[in-house]
């Protein structure tokens, strides 16, 4: 059975990622006091349930459709649904998963009072909001989610998989953001039975989540999410794994080991590309955290050239605005400034403003522009991307008081025998300037000779 990760809040410039789990709901038995039933329909939901666990979903679903039109009794029929309802939730089709739970219970009531149904019923109120578009997440779900485990706990607290129970109420309690309530869940899941052997992990892992966002206790949540790899089984999905990789990149990266933090991600990175499509999604967001810590650190602009364009080949692009996207190309076109490839530089910085036509950083963005531009020669648009930067600023009450933009537009101005505007520039510039300013006297020497050029013979 498939079910989501929740609960997490990113930065703004972060796209939201869920990672994918997978546990399984025990073998269905027919209505509340065991009846008995044909022999045939039994064996059949037995090898319907050995498929499912087994993964092999269209096979099951097929013998299901096939003991359905035998027109079993109610109860075999229940049961039948309530296996559909499983097989539907592992494919990530928890609206479907849903109707056949309803019509389990109308089938055969008794079958929603056992506890492998309760669990079923609240995965898959939990997936149906987590998988929901942005802004169409029902909170109804996680409330039904909820009430379900909460049942499942007052009348079987001695189920198998009753580690599992606590550890999703903790995770639903992360998206209500009541944090304390959550851990508590998450502790209690470590200490409960389960019949999902990756559980340990999931704990450790969501347990780092919290002490890096939510407490910034940055040693805590390294030791955590260490313990969610160790304890992750060896010959389990290894896919889980990027986003525990991709977290401790990040982590170390607030704790200023950048060695650390691009050892984690690139790590991530290697687990995610073994996967192959299973593992995109995570790859996106590992080439985005790798880029994002190599960024700022000599070195390393063909690196986050490299990573940045393939996060952009592999994902999906945005129909209209993405600050996600907007962030890739800011940080592209600084990488390609570094390496001489101004024209590259140009295209990601119009790019970024694009995706981001609201970029906090639009002036800068502009100013970037202007570099690229007069490093190509390209004086007109060297002047008319600083023009834009210094329209954008008075539009917003700004004012540029950075000597540089000056500088370029003084540059590009003399280079076109503007030397009455390129003085002008200048002397904006050497008004901004502090004392210990890198090509001071340079900057002194062309205001000069604008000076003396704009005058007449």
């Amino acid at each position: 059975m498939l079910t989501l990760r929740g609960g997490e809040r990113r930065p703004a410039a972060q796209s939201k990622v869920l990672g994918e789990q997978l546990t399984a709901v025990g073998m269905i038995q027919i209505g509340a006091e065991g009846r008995a039933f044909d022999n045939r329909a039994a064996d059949a939901v037995e090898g319907i349930d050995a498929l499912i666990t087994r993964h092999e979903i269209k096979k099951a679903e097929i013998l299901i459709a096939r003991q359905l039109r035998a027109a079993p009794d109610v109860a075999v029929r229940a049961a039948l649904m309530v296996l559909r309802a499983r097989a539907r939730l592992y494919t990530t089709r928890p609206d479907e998963a849903l109707d056949d739970l309803q019509h389990a219970r109308d089938l055969d009531p008794d079958v929603m009072a056992m506890p492998e149904t309760l669990q079923l019923l609240g995965d898959s109120h939990f997936a149906r909001f987590e998988l929901a578009s942005v802004g169409f997440a029902d909170r109804a779900d996680t409330s039904h989610a909820l009430a379900a485990y909460d049942e499942l706990l007052a009348h079987f607290p001695a189920y198998d998989n009753i580690g599992w129970v606590h550890y999703q109420r903790g995770r639903i309690l992360l998206t209500e953001d009541h944090i304390e309530q959550a851990v508590n869940c998450f502790q209690q899941a470590l200490l409960s039975p389960s019949t999902v052997a990756a559980q340990t992990a999931y704990c450790y892992e969501r347990l780092g989540f919290v002490a890096f966002y939510e407490s910034r206790d940055l040693k805590q949540a390294t030791l955590f999410l260490s313990k969610a790899i160790d304890t992750f089984p060896a010959n389990a999905d290894r896919v889980w794994l990027v986003q525990v990789h991709t977290l401790r990149g990040r982590v170390f990266r607030e704790m200023q080991q950048y060695e650390r933090a691009l050892d984690a991600a690139q790590t991530a990175i290697r687990v995610a590309s073994a996967a192959g499509v299973d593992g995109r999604r995570g790859l996106a967001d590992a080439l985005l955290t790798f880029a994002e810590i190599a960024a700022p650190l000599p070195g390393h602009e063909t690196d986050v050239i490299a990573a940045l364009q393939q996060f952009l080949q592999i994902s999906k692009r945005p129909l209209g605005i993405d600050v996600t996207w907007s962030r890739v190309y800011e940080m592209l076109s600084e990488a390609y400034f570094k390496t001489g490839q101004h024209q590259s530089a140009v295209a990601a910085c119009a790019a970024a403003l694009q995706c981001n036509p609201y970029h906090p950083w639009e002036m800068a963005l502009h100013y970037r522009m202007a570099r690229s531009y007069y490093q190509l020669g390209a004086y007109e648009q060297t002047i008319g991307a600083i023009n834009a930067m210094l329209s954008s600023a008075a539009a917003d009450g700004q004012t540029v008081d950075d000597y540089r933009v000056f500088n370029v537009l003084g540059n590009a101005q003399f280079a076109l025998g503007h030397y009455q505007q390129a003085a002008d520039a200048y002397e904006t510039a050497l008004g901004l300037a502090p004392l210990q300013a890198a090509h001071l006297d340079t900057l002194r020497k062309y205001h000069r000779y604008a000076q003396q050029l704009r005058r007449p013979n």
